[in-house]
């Protein structure tokens, strides 16, 4: 899904003179909303583990979430569909995105790149989830924009990378992180039933 939003930005500006230049700023508003993301988080993470119980059981359905977003990635269909059109505010985020396609230049690679970072995404889940589990915020901040940069690379070549790549390499690729992220929800629940059941 980012990787369409980014080829829509591209081509809202593709008469810039300096294409590259607005798309790495675009990147880098991307990159600000997980920080922000992660603020969120880090406070709401912080606020479960006031109460143990409640943290070991939050963990646990975080970890169900986990498994049923990995296989409805994996198997598509309308369990994915429902999970990317109702979570997370996503008719506030059609909203804004119609009323941005406005926008060109510089203030489209501001509020488009920000906006890209609130859009459904497994890997933003998984990463998420796991700052969500730190004590310390700063911590939450550091896992989401180690995570931005880590995608940088890709986002910012995103066509000469989609052009080189066979589609065969692409969803090996695209099933090994589904699966990561469904062995990590397992471990997820796991540990938070039994922290749960020991409290």
């Amino acid at each position: 899904m980012c990787g369409g939003f980014n080829l829509v930005f591209m081509k809202l500006n593709s008469t810039h003179k300096n294409l590259f230049l607005l798309t790495f700023l675009y990147q880098l508003s991307r990159i600000f909303a997980y920080v922000v993301l992660g603020i969120c988080c880090g406070i709401f993470g912080n606020i479960l583990a006031i109460n143990a119980k409640i943290q070991s059981f939050s963990f646990f359905l975080f970890g169900i979430f986990m498994i049923i977003l990995g296989c409805a990635l994996i198997f598509r269909g309308n369990l994915l569909a429902f999970i990317e059109n109702h979570i997370f505010l996503d008719s506030l985020l059609q909203k804004l995105i119609k009323k941005s396609m406005n926008f060109r230049g510089i203030k489209s690679a501001f509020i488009l790149g920000f906006i890209n970072g609130f859009v459904p995404c497994g890997l933003v889940y998984f990463y998420l989830i796991d700052s969500m589990k730190r004590e310390n915020i700063l911590e939450s901040i550091c896992i989401m924009l180690i995570f931005g940069f880590s995608t940088l690379p890709a986002m910012l070549f995103f066509t000469k990378i989609s052009q080189f790549l066979s589609e065969v390499f692409k969803k090996i690729f695209n099933y090994i992180a589904y699966i990561i992220i469904i062995a990590y929800g397992l471990k997820l629940a796991y540990t938070g039933f039994i922290s749960f059941v020991n409290y």
